[in-house]
């Protein structure tokens, strides 16, 4: 194996087993030489993975995303830039890229790490967003105001990159993107985790700490009202997973309390808990209640809030209902960090609606669940 794609595989696993920065099949990265790049494969959890975990691209082929004019319909226009990704597929088949490999592309460094962190977006989730970014880092970093996803996202941050450039007489190394997350890129994976470093002792300077996010896992009265739910009106087996930490209560004590997380932050909220979430108290009908909320959204809850106890987060299996308790509680932390930052900014009607019906999104939420 190429060294160089050992010490990806290396550094992709450092960062993907730390949920401070990534969560599930969040985050990607990447390794280019002059011909190739290898970048994550998406739905890919980074925690575990290998080689085969990458997807290799013809960088020359990848030069078209730059020169060619798309449509200016949307859902034509993501079609046809996933089909030029398609195209520039090397190995293995089968497989799709990050729908963020245009951005590894024109990011001019060896390295990749494209992360989500806890930290991170505490501020870039927050009113004060910009302006903290700017009085901590100076004009030493890039920053991109929320955009959607995929090929206008990617123009966004080539304009950015190329400011940057006529402005400092070099390429950028960090790239802070708006409610969702930061790039860093570098010649070696030393490099790229000191950057890391400085960016995070910089923050926590600022921020204030939050409330620990350990529960026991066997609260009764969680435990109860995940026995009593029945989706669909059928006694079928229902996998929760419940949480009762300190962080948790301070968001679930009334109705006020949760409006400060009843809005995603990230699209990473969406793929993986949906973009609204149901408070319930102990003298509810949960199941009359779940088929209100089922009537008005189109799908039954993944994040059930017991007024005053905790969470509840249930799915399809085991493994996808903790990951749903793991990203929503990220949530959580993002919105108590936002507070040392100008208070709390979540994602706007347009931008979710744009994430919850982006085909991409759905292939990589797919992907996280089949994944073993």
């Amino acid at each position: 194996m190429d060294k160089n794609i050992d010490r990806l595989i290396k550094i992709s696993q450092t960062f993907g087993k730390n949920p401070d920065y990534i969560i599930a099949g969040g985050g990607n990265s990447s390794y280019k030489d002059e011909d190739r790049m290898w970048v994550k494969a998406s739905g890919t959890s980074m925690a575990d993975i290998d080689e085969n975990g990458f997807v290799c691209l013809d960088r020359n082929k990848m030069q078209v995303l730059s020169e060619k004019t798309y449509s200016d319909d949307a859902t034509v226009r993501e079609q046809e830039v996933k089909q030029d990704l398609q195209n520039a597929i090397l190995f293995p088949e089968g497989k799709r890229p990050s729908v963020e490999a245009s951005m590894h592309e024109v990011i001019q460094y060896a390295f990749i790490m494209h992360t989500h962190p806890t930290l991170v977006n505490g501020v870039l989730c927050a009113k004060k967003s910009k302006e903290m970014i700017e009085d901590l880092f100076g004009d030493d970093v890039v920053y991109v105001p929320y955009t959607d996803p995929g090929y206008v996202l990617f123009k966004e941050v080539v304009n950015a990159l190329l400011k940057y450039k006529e402005k400092k007489a070099k390429e950028a190394q960090i790239i802070f993107l708006e409610n969702h997350g930061v790039f860093v890129g570098a010649d070696s994976c030393e490099e790229i985790e000191k950057i890391y470093t400085e960016i995070e002792e910089k923050l926590k300077s600022k921020a204030s700490s939050c409330p620990p996010d350990s529960g026991k896992g066997d609260n009764e009265a969680l435990l109860k009202l995940a026995g009593q739910i029945e989706l669909n009106g059928e006694e079928s087996k229902v996998y929760a997973a419940v949480d009762d930490s300190e962080l948790t209560k301070s968001f679930v004590k009334d109705a006020n309390s949760f409006a400060s997380v009843s809005v995603p932050f990230t699209p990473d909220n969406i793929v993986y808990c949906k973009s609204k979430y149901l408070l319930v108290t102990d003298k509810d009908d949960v199941n009359a209640r779940i088929a209100s909320f089922k009537k008005e959204c189109g799908y039954n809850p993944k994040v059930i809030a017991l007024e005053g106890k905790g969470l509840v987060c249930i799915e399809e299996n085991m493994k996808s209902a903790k990951i749903v308790l793991d990203v929503y509680k990220d949530m959580m932390k993002v919105s108590y960090l936002s507070e040392s930052f100008g208070g709390p900014r979540p994602m706007t009607q347009q931008q979710i609606d744009f994430i919850d019906n982006w085909e991409v999104e759905n292939y990589r939420r797919k992907i996280s669940k089949e994944s073993k």
